[in-house]
């Protein structure tokens, strides 16, 4: 039996079955009880259960009342991107794994997720939950893109129109789901 407190690693043995029942964290296997995560163990002596509390990542925890979160696409699939999150409402944080499906960008038909972001594009999105990895939309007019680089040349883009990015340097022309900012008076 390991002491109240100690930390715990998937797979750490607890005790037996005769013991201690599993509770949260936790899973018997063949009469013994595992940790199934990494956290604390406690031992619930009224209720004779065992748990191994997770301990919270502070940037998912503050992530569920976010309204918007800064993030970079790092990967693309033909329905969805990968991307790391590394600002929640401008507080800066660790990178927390997210993804981008392609339903959450417009109202609009769109062949693949290329058409409407880049790997290297800079997004501003909308949590749509707090459990790992996180689902984003950008479906609303103020978030999508709000940074990208050409990929011909590596200049930094400037919106054409609504949909499109276009190069200064090459004047390459790119489709992208852009993040259509107001400032507010006074130029904050």
């Amino acid at each position: 039996m390991r002491r109240q407190g100690e930390i715990l690693l998937p797979g750490d043995e607890l005790n037996v079955i005769e013991e201690f029942i599993p509770g949260e964290g936790t899973y018997d296997f063949n009469g013994v009880v595992y940790s199934s995560v990494v956290g604390k163990a406690f031992y619930d002596m009224i209720n004779r259960k065992v748990n191994s509390i997770a301990f919270k990542r502070p940037g998912v925890t503050t992530i569920k009342k976010a309204k918007y979160v800064l993030g970079v696409v790092t990967g693309l699939r033909e329905d969805s991107a990968l991307v790391n999150i590394y600002s929640i409402e401008d507080k800066q944080t660790e990178p927390i794994t997210a993804y981008l499906h392609i339903s959450q960008i417009s109202n609009k038909y769109l062949n693949n997720i290329g058409e409407a972001v880049k790997v290297g594009d800079i997004i501003r999105a909308k949590p749509l939950n707090s459990t790992i990895p996180i689902a984003l939309t950008v479906k609303q007019r103020d978030l999508g893109v709000v940074y990208s680089r050409c990929s011909i040349c590596g200049t930094k883009m400037v919106k054409q129109d609504e949909e499109h990015l276009r190069c200064p340097n090459c004047g390459n022309i790119e489709p992208r789901k852009i993040a259509l900012l107001q400032v507010k008076k006074g130029g904050s």
